[in-house]
C-alpha cells in the first residue's frame, strides 16, 4: 500500500514545491510593487502641495513687492485726503484690477518707486551735472505718478474693449432672449464661453444677482464699475424697461440696433480723421525725400556749372 502511494506522494511534493516557487514572485510583487492605492496617495500628495511649495510657485512680485507695498500703504493711508481710497478703488474697478490690487498697494508703490529711482540715480550719477540732476528729478516725478498713469491707461483700454464688444454681445443676448431664455440665463449662456472684459462684467453682475441683489441694483453696480458711456445707456434703458414692464426682447433688439449704429458712426468718424493724421508723416517723411529727388539733380547740375 505504501509502495503504491510512493509515486503519488512524490508528484504531490513536486506540485507543492512548484506552487511555492511560483508564489515567491507574486509575494514580491504584492509587497514591493507600486500598487494603485500607493499611486493614488502619491497623486494626492502631488496635487496638494505644501504651503511652502505653493508660495514658491508665485512670482517674485507677488511674494515680495506686493506685500511690501501693501504694508507701506497701510501705514500711510491715514494721511491721504478724504475720499482718496474710494476714488482709487473706483479707478481700480474701472481698470479691472479690483480684488487683485488695492488702494494701499497703489499708495505704497507711489512712495517706493520714487525712493528706488532716487537711490539708483544717486548710485550711478557721479558728477552733479545739471542735466543729470534734472533727468533724475524727472524720473522721480514719473515714478510717483507711474501707478496712476498705468492704471488709467489700462482702464482706457478696457473701456474701449467693452465699447467695441458691446454690440455683438447685445446681439447674442437678444437672440437668446427671443428664443425663450430669461435675461439672466441669456447673459450666462453668452458670457460663459468668453474672456472679454464685457463678459467678465456680466458674469460678476450675475454673481451679484445670485448672492441676493436685485437685477436693478446689480446693473447699477456694473455701470458704476465700468464707467463706459455706452454701457451706462444700456443699463439705464434696461432698468427703465424692467420698472415699466416693457417686453425685454423688444428692448434688447432696439438696444442692439442702436449700439451697432453707434459703432458704425464711430468708425466713420475715425476714418474722417485719417487724412488729418496723415499730414504729419507726409510732411516729415515723404515730402522731404520727394523734394530731394525732384530738386536734387537740377541743384547739383547748376552748382557744377
Amino acid at each position: 500500500m505504501l509502495l503504491g502511494q510512493g509515486p503519488l506522494l512524490s508528484v504531490m511534493v513536486w506540485l507543492a514545491s512548484a506552487m511555492v516557487l511560483a508564489s515567491i514572485p507574486i509575494a514580491w510583487w504584492a509587497i514591493f510593487s507600486d500598487r494603485p492605492s500607493q499611486r493614488a496617495s502619491q497623486n494626492l500628495i502631488d496635487h496638494n502641495p505644501t504651503m511652502r511649495q505653493t508660495e514658491l510657485r508665485r512670482s517674485p512680485i507677488e511674494r515680495l513687492v506686493l506685500p511690501l507695498t501693501r504694508q507701506v500703504g497701510a501705514r500711510l493711508v491715514r494721511f491721504t485726503p478724504i475720499g482718496w481710497v474710494e476714488r482709487r478703488n473706483l479707478a481700480l474697478a474701472r481698470a479691472g484690477l479690483s480684488g487683485r490690487v488695492t488702494a494701499e498697494q497703489i499708495l505704497g508703490a507711489k512712495l517706493l518707486l520714487p525712493v528706488l529711482v532716487a537711490a539708483l540715480g544717486l548710485r550711478f550719477i557721479g558728477d552733479a551735472q545739471p542735466r543729470l540732476v534734472m533727468l533724475l528729478v524727472t524720473c522721480i516725478v514719473l515714478g510717483f505718478f507711474a501707478p496712476d498713469i498705468l492704471t488709467r491707461a489700462k482702464a482706457d483700454r478696457r473701456a474701449e474693449a467693452i465699447t467695441i464688444a458691446l454690440p455683438d454681445m447685445l446681439d447674442q443676448v437678444t437672440i437668446s432672449v427671443e428664443a425663450g431664455l430669461g435675461f439672466e440665463a441669456a447673459l450666462a449662456r453668452t458670457s460663459s464661453g468668453q474672456s472679454t472684459p464685457l463678459a467678465q462684467e456680466f458674469l460678476r453682475m450675475l454673481q451679484d444677482v445670485r448672492l441676493g441683489a436685485t437685477r436693478t441694483d446689480a446693473l447699477g453696480a456694473m455701470s458704476q464699475r465700468s464707467q463706459v458711456d455706452d454701457l451706462k445707456s444700456v443699463v439705464l434703458t434696461l432698468r427703465q424697461a424692467d420698472s415699466l414692464g416693457v417686453p425685454l426682447a423688444r428692448t434688447m433688439r432696439t438696444l442692439s440696433n442702436e449700439m451697432r449704429e453707434k459703432r458704425r458712426f464711430r468708425a466713420e468718424a475715425r476714418a474722417q480723421r485719417l487724412p488729418t493724421l496723415l499730414i504729419f508723416p507726409l510732411g516729415l517723411c515723404i515730402l522731404p525725400a520727394l523734394f530731394i529727388m525732384v530738386l536734387g539733380p537740377p541743384i547739383v547740375s547748376s552748382m557744377g556749372q
